[in-house]
């Protein structure tokens, strides 16, 4: 082999090898490139799910907690709450939404000028801003996948939701401890509590309950209490007055069951409890089965949906994490009674509660 042939063979040689050392490299650019493709298929699409679902539990917390804004006494502090309550029942990639206060903030909303102007005083504002993170700094980042590979192993996610309340009415109601729930919408001259071990039964109107008037009683419409106060007991050699939740050592259940097709109940005695009516006397139809409030997490409900003549207990009108209960008026109702809870004659009883009932106005996202 001469010279000649020698070179060319050393000049194919070596282009062999350039063409090899090319083909990795592009080899090595086109892998980074559809690991990119991946992370913007995969990670992109997982945190605008993400997102998506920040939003809907963003909105859920605002509008819950413009409701909360309509409560006389907390207010501002209800507002919190409710938006706290509801986001932690949201999931987010699949973790709940945790809200802190700083969170949540209460405001005024102008519809004019579209602009929210954060205010603490609940006789002002209408508004409540949401800012709902998943972020590093809180530990709780939407994890990627491919992008780790890259140097990115989290992304943070933040969404705001404004909601405003067009506030309902409202009616404050003091109810006599001797409010005797299965004399609700009953004639004057009715008897409840009868073959009692006292044989001392209870008759309208003396031991009647409270009837809500001034409030009106609309289907479907949600109803809040609030500002309830005082105390009652159903022994009058008891010294303690046990607040609207009761005594929660004690449930009780009334001694003949139902009484003029009104449900029984089972309620830690002297608790604030209430029923719904139509415009109808409730002697006739079918009696509702009887609601149990026995433990804590029966008494801690969100939302509430009593029939009609079904007795249900309302407490102080919140559960135990502060955040305000909510309550559904049933089908055909038209009229609401408040009274307190006892196994049996009611006429002996001693104290009173106060309470004001809110029917929630619309609430409607802004921004």
């Amino acid at each position: 082999m001469n010279l000649v042939e020698k070179a060319v063979l050393n000049h194919r040689s070596i282009s062999r090898r350039r063409s090899r050392g090319i083909a990795l490299i592009y080899l090595t650019i086109t892998m980074v490139g559809m690991i990119g493709f991946c992370s913007l298929a995969v990670d992109f699409g997982r945190v605008q799910a993400a997102k998506t679902e920040l939003h809907a539990a963003a909105d859920a917390a605002a509008r819950f907690g413009a409701l909360g804004l309509s409560n006389v006494i907390y207010g501002t502090s209800a507002a919190s709450g409710n938006a706290i309550g509801v986001a932690a029942q949201n999931l987010v990639d699949g973790s709940p939404l945790i809200l802190t206060s700083d969170d949540v903030q209460t405001g005024i909303w102008n519809s004019s000028t579209h602009t929210f102007a954060a205010n603490s005083d609940p006789t002002l504002c209408n508004a409540v801003k949401v800012t709902a993170t998943r972020s590093a700094a809180r530990g709780t980042a939407i994890p990627l996948v491919f992008a780790t590979l890259v140097g990115q192993s989290t992304c943070d996610v933040t969404v705001t939701s404004i909601a405003m309340v067009n506030s309902g009415a409202a009616a404050s109601f003091t109810v006599p401890a001797t409010s005797n729930p299965f004399l609700a919408g009953m004639p004057d001259g009715t008897v409840a509590s009868q073959n009692n071990p006292h044989n001392n039964p209870d008759y309208a109107p003396q031991a009647s309950p409270v009837a809500a008037s001034g409030i009106s009683i609309q289907p479907g419409a949600t109803m809040t209490f609030d500002g309830i106060n005082g105390g009652a007991t159903n022994d009058y050699h008891d010294p303690n007055r046990y607040t609207a939740d009761g005594n929660t050592s004690w449930i009780a259940n009334n001694t003949n069951g139902s009484e003029n097709h009104i449900s029984d109940v089972y309620a830690p005695i002297n608790c604030l409890i209430g029923v719904f009516l139509s415009d109808a006397v409730p002697t006739s139809g079918t009696t509702p089965p009887a609601l149990d409030f026995s433990t804590d997490e029966e008494r801690n409900f969100t939302t509430l949906k009593p029939a009609l003549q079904q007795i249900f207990f309302i407490g102080d009108g919140r559960d135990d994490a502060g955040t305000v209960q909510n309550f559904v008026v049933p089908a055909g109702a038209t009229r609401l009674y408040l009274a307190t809870m006892d196994t049996y004659e009611w006429n002996n009883n001693i104290g009173s509660f106060s309470a004001t009932i809110h029917q929630q106005g619309s609430v409607s996202i802004v921004q």
